[in-house]
């Protein structure tokens, strides 16, 4: 197993990483906590989308694993450098494009929906109800084995 660091954004200025993790011809996408790049005022998750479109494209890319914390009502000044579903499938549109629409029933793994009240079933419908890409939405659950 090797292990391909990207810098991403946590709260300007404050920086989190995403690994691309390759096992023989297979990779997996991991990110940490991110902000979207359009309020956060970077391009790293651009730069990020460029270097694993070609993977999509071959499907030798199996999944990414990327966090939705907040529902689409929390303010973007009091995002902290986390996304939201509305945030996420924009984001997914940049990965769409960049990777020849390969998008279409490609494994996304919903991580980090923080807790309170209901906010994790709203990130949920709020993916679910927004998903025109036809992305392969998982939901992880503990204890439940993913394959891909």
């Amino acid at each position: 197993m090797t292990a391909k660091a990207y810098i991403l954004s946590h709260s300007n200025p404050y920086q989190s990483t995403a690994f691309l993790i390759s096992y023989k011809t297979d990779y997996v996408l991991y990110l940490g906590d991110t902000g979207a790049d359009a309020n956060e005022k970077t391009d790293n998750l651009k730069e990020l989308w460029k270097a694993v479109a070609p993977f999509i494209q071959s499907k030798k890319l199996k999944g990414i694993f990327i966090e939705t914390s907040f529902a689409n009502e929390q303010p973007d000044d009091k995002l902290y450098g986390h996304l939201t579903p509305k945030l996420l499938m924009a984001e997914m549109n940049v990965l769409n494009n960049l990777s020849d629409h390969g998008l279409k029933n490609f494994p996304i793994v919903i991580t980090h929906r923080k807790p309170g009240g209901t906010r994790e079933d709203d990130i949920k419908k709020q993916l679910l109800d927004a998903n025109n890409l036809q992305l392969q939405l998982i939901f992880p659950e503990q204890g439940k084995l993913l394959k891909f």
